[in-house]
């Protein structure tokens, strides 16, 4: 495949067009937007005292936030059918861009597919090793669970009633399954994509791309407002949430980006991002204030993770060690998906 196959000007249009059908398919229907009830009169204006109860009125609109379950099944809807049709728009542009190699939309999904990630048989190798180096870094957290006595046969473990309340239900779907999955693919595939047939390097794939993923987070701020009551602490609030979220997505999204470039697969970046949702942050002061006698040992912890997660950071993402032996072209020692691209 040629390279600059896109110009600098259509990647904006297409990753501004993919972000803004995701984000835009969460508010477009009155079923996907959080309703909050209205804010009750004052007193001095009520006509009577049903007027000036702020109960009143609430059994007609019942409130909604984003945790709702018939928000979270309406967006989840919204956001599935925004990815598929990103995804049903690569390709388009292949067709638009060469049609020589690819005169019909049928021709160009198999390629398509392959530029998203999505056509790599799944193996054991690319499975354990990437979701092995993302769990490296949490091994503070899993210290602090053993502390805790909550791994699996320890006494406060959880039982399977307690996996199945956090995983089951729409909840556990948008936060497990749905929601990384649309994200990843919206947000890694798409994009990815469409800068890499522009012939950007692996640096700015790596650290530019996961900013329209940052950016995507945003708009929390907007609810976190709404639902304060629009008052001027809620929007600090808002701010500071939005502007962390920010930081932590941009941040993540540059591992998940350079793991789709180095295995070429949806599938690493998806479970990491499934991991991270599973651990949450990690708890490091909380955990020095329960347990003060073992601070070293956190710390140790924490420090292994990290020295863990350097070592293996390019030597258990190799595409030579994922994937078996002459399935790999020589051109994809480093990064596999560049290789899918250029062929």
């Amino acid at each position: 495949m040629p390279a600059g196959l896109l110009s600098p000007t259509s990647v904006l249009l297409c990753s501004t067009g993919f972000t803004s059908a995701y984000l835009g398919s969460i508010y477009l229907l009155p079923s996907t937007r959080i309703a909050l009830p209205p804010v009750p009169p004052p007193p001095s204006s009520a006509l009577s005292a049903e007027d000036a109860d702020p109960i009143a009125g609430t059994e007609a609109n019942p409130p909604r936030d984003r945790n709702h379950p018939a928000v979270i099944r309406a967006r989840l809807v919204a956001v599935s059918v925004a990815s598929l049709a990103s995804c049903a728009s690569l390709p388009l542009l292949l067709t638009h861009n060469d049609p020589f190699t690819y005169p019909t939309w049928r021709t160009a999904a198999p390629t398509a597919l392959r530029l998203l990630g999505l056509g790599t048989r799944p193996a054991v190798k690319l499975i354990l090793y990437p979701l092995g180096l993302t769990a490296s870094l949490f091994a503070g957290s899993l210290y602090i669970s053993w502390l805790a006595g909550e791994l699996p046969g320890q006494r406060g473990a959880r039982t399977w009633a307690d996996w199945r309340a956090k995983f089951d239900g729409w909840r556990g779907i948008r936060t497990y399954i749905l929601g990384p999955l649309t994200e990843e693919i919206t947000f890694r595939s798409c994009i990815m994509t469409v800068s890499a047939l522009a012939g950007w390097s692996p640096v700015k794939l790596v650290f530019l791309t996961p900013l329209w993923f940052g950016i995507a987070h945003v708009h929390h701020a907007w609810e976190t407002y709404v639902a304060g009551g629009r008052t001027r602490q809620a929007l600090l609030r808002g701010t500071l949430q939005s502007t962390f979220q920010f930081a932590y997505t941009t941040i993540f999204g540059w591992y998940a980006a350079f793991l789709f470039l180095r295995t070429g697969s949806i599938l690493p970046p998806f479970l990491a991002h499934v991991f991270c949702n599973i651990m949450g942050i990690p708890p490091l002061g909380w955990a020095l204030q329960v347990w003060p006698d073992k601070k070293k040992s956190l710390y140790a912890a924490y420090l292994a993770g990290i020295s863990t997660f350097i070592y293996g950071f390019w030597r258990w993402t190799a595409p030579t060690l994922l994937f078996s032996p002459g399935s790999v072209p020589a051109t994809a020692a480093k990064w596999a998906y560049l290789a899918a691209v250029r062929s």
